[in-house]
């Protein structure tokens, strides 16, 4: 399919699109929610100088929330914000594109773009702040910190599965069939988060106990979900099933209990000999409320080390906790897991052009597996466009299937785009999302509640 024939992105002022609820809903309450998070840095830090740069901020965020709500036209990055950071040229390049089609406002322009742009014009706010106090603040970290924290029983569940895992691997008993079920149940893990069924490796699991019946009946009831499954395609052509590999990816998304499950999938395939490095990428800005920065990495270690960040683990499991805290750091002290970012991830690209950003093309093409996490890098993938339901994964991702890099989507689904589907699903969910009392049966693929697991070699 040529550029010319591509179909449309999807517009915010499109009711059958997820992107109308989220200009009119979820964008207004992050910005009330930041206006909030800055007002509580000013009044905790008491100091007059924080109090007036701070106050700034908070006038500027308000102002955008007034701009979403009179539906103002989207303006350029300016002179000095691109001296600041060159990379937004491409945000004003894009946006002349656009305008071009039609006049760019808040409420009727292309979704993707305009939540990319609206988290560097943001980002700007604090970066070009006259006080240093708030050039590196995030104004995301109180709520990513808070939102970790509850998740204490599924770390302690993942950190006691792990240690009794680890000592089986450690006995070398694991044979390719176990490594592969293993491999299954690390993926469903990091492909749900918080909403896996983790029984599969619940108790004192042994080896055998994941080959078992029971283990193939919790895996079904795991599978239930997941609309597209590539993964065993995945595990083929990769070379995971012969020997292991030397190196694999993860494109991260979430940062806390999400990126807890990518590091648990990252240790496995360390453990297990299945890879001999694993690279984790992350956004060099605060990126759609929740993503890691290579800061929320380190923030993550030393939240699992201290006994007053998850005080019930440490009281009732403290050498579990231990273990993968230090498994993790000698990882990455051994440079067996590295932590890389690039600022492509937080430009308005979508990812047919990274052959276009040679130092990351060639970086990632040292990789036998790139692991693509969540709803936005399956977005970036696809463009966000309106593609037919059942349109070919390979056909979706347009350049990037002929770019010679292997290409695996975890995503559960956020947003309006999916690919892939067999005849007659969409219509079939639409019908049974509407049956079950939502108004719009097409927002079935904005409800997190299906998944899709999409491979291209």
């Amino acid at each position: 399919m040529s550029s010319t024939s591509l179909p449309p992105p999807y517009y915010n002022d499109d009711k059958e699109s997820f992107a109308y609820p989220t200009v009119h809903k979820r964008w207004p309450t992050i910005l009330e929610q930041g206006i909030d998070d800055v007002q509580q840095t000013i009044n905790d830090n008491n100091m007059d100088q924080v109090s007036a740069s701070g106050a700034i901020i908070v006038d500027q965020l308000k102002q955008v929330l007034d701009d979403f709500k009179n539906d103002a036209t989207v303006r350029q990055f300016t002179e000095e914000e691109i001296q600041h950071n060159k990379w937004l040229q491409h945000y004003n390049t894009t946006l002349d594109s656009l305008n071009k089609v039609r006049k760019v406002t808040w409420q009727t322009g292309p979704w993707l773009y305009l939540e990319c742009y609206l988290y560097q014009y943001v980002h700007n706010f604090f970066t070009l702040n006259q006080d240093p106090f708030w050039r590196s603040y995030d104004i995301f970290a109180r709520l990513k910190t808070k939102t970790f924290k509850q998740s204490e029983l599924g770390v302690l569940e993942l950190c006691k599965r792990y240690q009794l895992l680890s000592q089986e691997l450690d006995k070398g008993k694991a044979d390719k069939e176990v490594l592969r079920l293993l491999f299954t149940e690390f993926i469903d893990i990091s492909l749900w988060g918080n909403a896996t069924d983790l029984s599969l490796l619940a108790g004192n699991v042994t080896l055998e106990d994941i080959k078992s019946v029971q283990g193939a009946e919790v895996r079904k009831k795991n599978e239930e979900k997941i609309l597209v499954n590539d993964l065993s395609t995945a595990w083929e052509e990769s070379g995971l099933s012969e020997k292991g590999v030397s190196r694999i990816d993860v494109v991260l998304d979430n940062s806390g209990f999400e990126l807890f499950a990518d590091l648990m999938l990252s240790l496995f395939l360390l453990d297990s000999g299945l890879t001999q490095h694993v690279h984790l990428h992350c956004k060099e800005i605060p990126w759609f409320v929740s993503d890691t920065m290579p800061k929320d990495f380190t923030d993550l270690v030393g939240q699992l080390k201290d006994p007053q960040f998850f005080p019930d683990i440490h009281k009732q499991d403290p050498k579990a906790i231990e273990l993968v805290a230090s498994k993790i750091e000698s990882y990455q002290k051994s440079n067996k897991l590295v932590i890389q970012h690039h600022p492509f991830w937080t430009l308005d690209y979508n990812y047919w052009s990274i052959p276009q950003f040679q130092d990351l093309y060639y970086d990632l093409s040292q990789s036998q597996l790139i692991i693509f996490k969540g709803d936005l890098n399956y977005r970036k993938l696809t463009g966000d466009l309106q593609w037919p339901k059942t349109t070919p994964f390979k056909t979706a991702i347009q350049q990037l299937a002929a770019s010679g890099l292997p290409i695996l989507s975890l995503r559960t689904c956020k947003a309006d785009v999916v690919v892939g589907l067999p005849d007659g699903v969409n219509e079939k969910l639409i019908k049974e999302y509407k049956d079950a009392g939502n108004d719009v049966g097409e927002f079935w693929s904005s409800s997190g509640k299906w998944a899709v697991i999409s491979f291209n070699k």
